[in-house]
């Protein structure tokens, strides 16, 4: 078979790379997009990291594998838990592989904790708990440590503005240290794909794009000098050097995106704006109405968060990260628990714009009947509409969308009822607590935020060169087992991307023009060339759920 690599630059852009590889600042990239195919990758729809990579790894839209979003309702409560790899039930995309005899290494791709057996290795991702198992074999953790040392499951966190230099310069670190383990992996162990992940482009994207459109934030005043994206960037530019010259001359090389990534202006709360609008109601209790009062006083985690950065209460030589502010703040004010769930109708979690019924008999203290959901869905839409920003007029929602228009699968029922996508420059936050008092406000914790385009570099032999339009995040699974000249199997919802492949290369994939063939049995993945094991337990209960949140609460998805 052929051997494939991938490169996921988590939120990587167009609008980033095409400069700089025309001013010469990125050769490896350059030297990519120059030999190969390229285009503009569309994410999933929320795009956000949890959805987007399961999709990669499953091949199958966020209704069928249930990742719509960092967190998951509990069965029978209001409790939120972060995602994990044992949610995910359908084969992922190196399943399929090994299946047919396929050796994988996968490094660091979010969503992978726990370890999950695999036919070759898996380092795990994004939320993986300190002292947790992080490798499948397990005895691989101890190898790396002995020879390379801990793999970065997460960049640093956002120690705010005072220390800008420094926690570049530890994203530097992480680059670095992903590229040693790869290394390592790559001259140690035998494979026929191999997958790593970059998470800090996405993070110096978020923290750092006023430097690059030059527009003020009124709220969130960060200044370094240089252009810190683009040194991120090209840390990870020489990063590929080294591991691309480490491949067999053969490799088919893909360098892909999540999502894309562009300015961040707002923030619309959209819980707020359902309490204002009377769809989400709180309790009646003193502690609820106090908190309340602070809320209608303006005594909000948004006013009180920058004094914490004054007062250096983030970063090096304190105790607290940026999430952890956020939660000690987040203590005094109002929250999920304060809810009244027996009045409310609507209400909201995730990072993009999702609008969740209040459904009886799906919620444990759900409301709205199924006669009822059609109007109120109705209602809801037509809010968000006319929805507008008070700080310039204008409407807010660019898109909008009910479940069964973007989803199908079991996992649909589970998918909020509406998602819309707003105008450019606004980030939607369904947070559980309510960390401002009014709907739209300046954007004071970040100047970037994800956008639907993401990028695909496609490089190596029997690949062709310019650009390519149409791809989809959902069709690089079959892509990739097709690079491989494997069979496409049933199930993946997208297409092999046959217009990446030069005529002559085209039939030497199985599938010929893409067909979709009857379900095959499920065999056992076949042994990895490393010791075996027992399968993983689940993640490591709260103390597993307290690190995911800590996490996500740094990186500002929740």
């Amino acid at each position: 078979m052929n051997k494939v690599a991938v490169f996921g630059l988590d939120g990587a852009t167009f609008s980033i790379i095409r400069p700089a590889v025309e001013g010469g600042l990125l050769p490896n990239l350059g030297a990519l997009l120059r030999e190969g195919a390229y285009g503009e990758l569309e994410s999933t729809i929320p795009p956000i990291t949890a959805a987007a990579w399961t999709t990669f790894q499953t091949g199958v839209n966020p209704g069928e594998h249930g990742a719509f979003d960092w967190l998951v309702r509990e069965s029978g409560s209001y409790h939120l838990r972060p995602i994990s790899a044992t949610m995910i039930r359908q084969p992922r995309l190196w399943d399929y592989i090994g299946r047919q005899g396929g050796r994988v290494g996968i490094v660091g791709l979010p969503i992978t904790y726990p370890p999950q057996p695999v036919n070759g290795f898996l380092i795990c991702g994004l939320l993986t708990p300190p002292g947790g198992r992080w490798t499948y074999p397990e005895g691989l953790a101890a190898e790396l440590e002995a020879h390379v040392g801990q793999f970065p499951f997460m960049p640093d966190h956002w120690p705010g503005r005072y220390q800008v230099r420094e926690w570049l310069a530890g994203l530097k670190r992480g680059i670095g240290q992903r590229a040693r383990v790869a290394l390592h992996l790559l001259r140690r162990y035998d494979w026929d794909l191999f997958i790593l992940h970059f998470m800090e482009t996405d993070s110096v994207q978020h923290q750092m794009w006023h430097l690059r459109d030059g527009i003020p934030r009124p709220a969130y005043r960060v200044e370094v000098e240089g252009d810190p994206i683009l040194e991120v960037y090209r840390e990870v530019d020489r990063a590929l050097g080294d591991l691309l010259a480490e491949l067999p001359p053969s490799t088919r090389v893909f360098v892909i995106s999540d999502h894309g990534f562009g300015p961040l202006y707002w923030n619309l709360y959209i819980n707020i704006w359902l309490l204002r609008e009377g769809y989400l109601r709180l309790r009646r209790g003193p502690k609820t109405k106090l908190r309340l009062a602070a809320l209608r006083l303006g005594l909000t985690q948004e006013r009180l968060f920058p004094w914490g950065e004054r007062l250096r209460l983030l970063g090096q030589g304190s105790r607290l990260s940026w999430g952890e502010l956020r939660e000690l703040l987040g203590r005094f004010f109002l929250s999920f628990a304060d809810v009244d769930w027996r009045r409310t109708r609507a209400y909201s979690h995730g990072n993009i714009g999702q609008i969740y019924l209040n459904m009886r008999g799906r919620e444990p203290e759900g409301i709205v009947s199924a006669v009822e959901a059609e109007g109120l869905i109705e209602e809801l839409a037509a809010g968000l509409r006319a929805l507008r920003n008070p700080w310039n007029g204008e409407l807010v929602v660019e898109r909008l969308y009910r479940k069964e228009e973007l989803y199908h699968g079991k996992a649909l029922p589970q998918a909020p009822e509406l998602i819309f996508l707003p105008k450019r420059g606004y980030m939607v936050l369904g947070t559980t607590d309510f960390p401002a008092n009014r709907v739209i406000t300046p954007a004071f914790a970040g100047s970037g935020w994800h956008e639907l385009e993401g990028v695909l570099i496609a490089s190596g032999p029997g690949l062709v060169q310019g650009e390519v339009r149409g791809a989809r995040l959902i069709d690089l699974p079959p892509t990739i087992i097709y690079a491989m000249d494997l069979q496409v199997p049933a199930g993946l919802e997208g297409r092999p991307l046959l217009e990446l492949f030069q005529a002559r290369t085209r039939s030497q994939g199985r599938t010929g023009a893409y067909r979709k063939c009857e379900p095959e049995p499920e065999p056992e993945l076949h042994k990895p060339r490393l010791p075996a094991e027992p399968e993983p337990e689940e993640p490591e209960g709260h103390d597993w759920e307290e690190q995911a949140r800590k996490r996500l609460r740094d990186l500002g998805y929740i």
